[in-house]
Order: structure tokens, then sequence, then C-alpha cells
């Protein structure tokens, strides 16, 4: 059985921590986002977001976009303990004002979104912004499914700027 070192107990523990705070600020933007503009897109896209006043068919949110604001840490638990273990692993480089780090779990979240959505899609499983009544408005919600993944994406990055702020300092040598 492999042994893991107190360095190995330090790295989960500060991905752990990058985790909770990314997921945090992740669930922040994505309840501000779904909340404010759903029915800006909605009105943009001439989709019904709000009941006819004599009955019709409408699109709403089937989920209180709050609720990121609980799932975003407990996402950002579990996505931050597996970028802590797989940090060596993952492919990353610079990329603009993005650190190596934050390639790095913006990556992780990117596979991780593929994976979701491939499982969600085809078994009609509920996810935030993906609704089985907009047959008739695809643009509206191929746009929603993008914005999604882009603040997925944006959650990864966010785990990697917090993964850098949670380096351990070198005491400085004179």
């Amino acid at each position: 059985m492999k042994q893991y070192s107190v360095f190995h107990m330090v790295e989960l523990v500060r991905g752990l921590k990058a985790g909770i705070l990314g997921g945090l600020v992740y669930g922040v933007f994505y309840a501000f986002f779904v909340y404010f503009f759903f029915y800006a897109f909605g009105a943009l896209f001439g989709v019904p977001t709000k009941p006819p006043p004599f009955g019709g068919e409408y699109v709403k949110l089937s989920v209180n976009p709050f609720v990121s604001l609980i799932i975003g840490p407990i996402l950002g638990i579990i996505l931050g303990l597996i970028y802590a273990a797989a940090y060596n692993r993952l492919p990353g480089k610079k990329l603009g004002n993005w650190s190596v780090s934050m390639t790095k779990g913006a990556f992780l979240t990117f596979i991780v979104w593929v994976i979701l959505f491939l499982i969600s899609a085809p078994t009609n499983l509920p996810t935030s912004l993906l609704f089985h009544e907009l047959g008739a408005y695809r643009a509206f919600q191929i746009t929603l499914i993008l914005f999604a993944m882009w603040f997925f994406v944006i959650f990864g990055e966010m785990i990697g700027y917090f993964w850098d702020r949670f380096r351990r300092r070198q005491p400085k040598t004179a």
C-alpha cells in the first residue's frame, strides 16, 4: 500500500481550501447570472419566460438558482480534492494571464463538465440549465448550455487561482 507523506496531506488540504473558495465564487456568480440574465436572454431569443395572461406555454427555471450557493462549495470540495491528487498529471501551460495551475483547473473542470453533460443529456436527468421542454427553442438552450460550460471552466480557473494563493511560502534566506 502506498504511503502518503505529510506533504501529500498538505496538498490535499490546499486543494480542499482552493476548491471550497472556487466553488463559493462559482456559486455566487452562477446564481447571479441565472437569476438576472435568464429572463434577459429569454427576451433576446423570443422565449416566453413568464406565464402569459390567458394561459399558454412558457419556460421557467426548474431549480432555484441560489441552490448553486450550496452546490458550488460541495462541488468545490470534490473537485479540489481531485485537483490536488491529479495536479501533476493534468496538462497545462501558461495562457495569457492564466497561470499553469489555472489552466490545469480549467482542463479538469471542462472534462468533468463534458462527462456530466454526456450523462445528463441522453438520460434526461435535470441539470441547472438543460431543459427538456425547450425543443422549440434550441438556440436558447444551446446558448444556456454554452454559458453553463463557460462558468464551469471559470470555476476550474478559480480553483487553480486559489491553489496558487495557498502555496506554501518559502522562508527568505539572507
